[in-house]
């Protein structure tokens, strides 16, 4: 499919509540975010976690890792999206109104999470907008598989 991106960074060491990948659409496209995990890759024990996509409303300057995001089909253009992983400092302002966040779901931190909305219920991010996945809880460190896939249009 045109246009489809996938965005995955590996984060060791996690347990904190942080933000795990933000993207920010460009000015002149929008987003439609088509799925989202945070897989275990270590044998640590089974907890309970949260994880959920919400709207940043302030950016800030985080300090993240910049990930460049892969090409589903190869004679694609280079993604247009900002995205950054494993925020480590000045986490964004995330928007505290109801109905700003999607996906928000608990989970077992040996089956992982997964949000992977049917067509009807993706999240469109509007131009200029920024949305993060983030670790709502605090758990025991482990090192995790981190992936955001979306497709830029306009």
């Amino acid at each position: 499919m045109r246009g489809v991106y996938e965005a995955t960074i590996n984060i060791s060491a996690l347990a904190t509540n942080q933000t795990l990948i933000y993207i920010t659409a460009p000015a002149n496209k929008v987003v439609e975010i088509l799925s989202a995990e945070v897989t275990n890759c270590t044998n640590e024990p089974n907890e309970q976690a949260e994880v959920t996509l919400s709207k940043i409303s302030s950016l800030g300057s985080p300090t993240a890792t910049t990930i460049t995001p892969t090409r589903a089909e190869q004679g694609d253009q280079a993604a247009s999206s900002t995205v950054k992983g494993n925020v480590t400092g000045s986490e964004p302002t995330y928007a505290s109104a109801p109905a700003i966040e999607v996906g928000r779901k608990g989970f077992a931190t040996l089956a992982g999470y997964q949000y992977a909305p049917v067509p009807e219920e993706r999240l469109i991010i509007a131009g200029g907008d920024s949305w993060g996945l983030k670790l709502v809880t605090t758990i025991t460190a482990i090192s995790a598989d981190c992936v955001l896939r979306f497709r830029e249009l306009g």
